[in-house]
């Protein structure tokens, strides 16, 4: 199954929790107490070899005070793989990450398992599983962590995989530890990117900014097994509706609401509103909005649009 168009998803199921969901230092979702579950696709983030699953909680009681977890506190996350091109529920479990506020030292062990077998236990196994870890975060949260090494794949590996690391620093909260001066650093190197993409897209010039999007558009074509093009064809299309459409207007960026986001695999960078919004959005004029994500890494002196 693993190297036969293998469609990796990331179940989660949370409860009463603040959490920040990553896959191989990828953030993922962020749950906010409230009840979900949701299937997160993750062909596009996964890679043969060690991949990380990782959960930081802080605690949130039922008034919403921090200091301890809420009753009934959880949150898990599951690595499931299906064949591409089948349903949710012909999903098969690989391993999952959990944390219970009812059983917080529950930490289970390393294994190993049979991807031939079902990913049953199997000794002789080929995938591994590493032990759950867990650690502190920001002195009154924890950072629950586990690794699946997987030992062979039907997918390349990603770009960003190989590309600069964009600090000297590596584990949780790259962004939180860095330091503004960096993380200043990063932002007014970007910047410019994205203003030249938003005069673009403000003269209706898509034509001039569609090769940006071709590593991008090339990888999510292989992480999906879509026809080579579909998916830069796709994104033309959107860009053209959008600059078209006396509906939509483009968000203007002024450096008074530009963040960066700094991602803990130290490969990959964004910039968004104060809001957390893509820095690249159009807003209907009856209410709503249409988010362009624009993930970069960098090469050299060269920062590359790659999700």
């Amino acid at each position: 199954m693993l190297d036969k168009k293998p469609y990796f998803t990331l179940n989660i199921d949370a409860h009463m929790c603040l959490a920040f969901i990553q896959f191989n230092g990828q953030f993922i979702f962020g749950a906010e107490m409230m009840p979900m579950k949701l299937d997160m696709p993750l062909n596009h983030w996964i890679r043969k070899g060690d991949n990380q699953i990782s959960i930081a909680l802080m605690p949130v009681d039922d008034e919403g005070e921090m200091g301890s977890f809420a009753t009934g506190s959880r949150v898990e996350a599951t690595l499931n793989v299906r064949q591409a091109g089948g349903s949710k529920e012909d999903n098969v479990r690989i391993t999952s990450l959990r944390f219970d506020s009812t059983d917080p030292d529950n930490l289970p062990p390393a294994e190993r398992l049979g991807s031939k077998k079902g990913f049953k236990a199997d000794p002789k196994g080929d995938v591994k599983v590493g032990k759950t870890r867990k650690e502190s975060y920001q002195d009154i949260g924890v950072v629950m962590t586990r690794t699946v090494t997987l030992p062979k794949l039907g997918l390349p590996e990603w770009k960003f995989f190989k590309s600069d690391d964009l600090t000297d620093m590596s584990g949780f909260d790259i962004e939180g530890r860095v330091g503004d001066e960096k993380l200043l650093e990063l932002q007014d190197e970007l910047l410019p990117i994205y203003k030249g993409i938003w005069d673009a897209l403000d003269k209706g010039d898509v034509d001039s900014i569609l090769p940006l999007y071709e590593e991008r558009s090339a990888e999510t074509d292989a992480a999906f097994f879509k026809e080579p093009g579909e998916t830069q064809a796709s994104v033309e299309r959107w860009l053209r509706e959008s600059v078209s459409d006396p509906n939509q207007k483009l968000w203007p960026i002024s450096e008074d609401n530009v963040m960066i986001r700094l991602y803990d695999n130290n490969k990959l960078a964004q910039l968004v509103q104060n809001n957390d919004n893509p820095l690249l959005s159009f807003d209907y004029t009856e209410g709503g909005a249409r988010h362009y994500e624009a993930i970069f890494r960098k090469s050299g002196k060269d920062w590359i649009l790659t999700r």
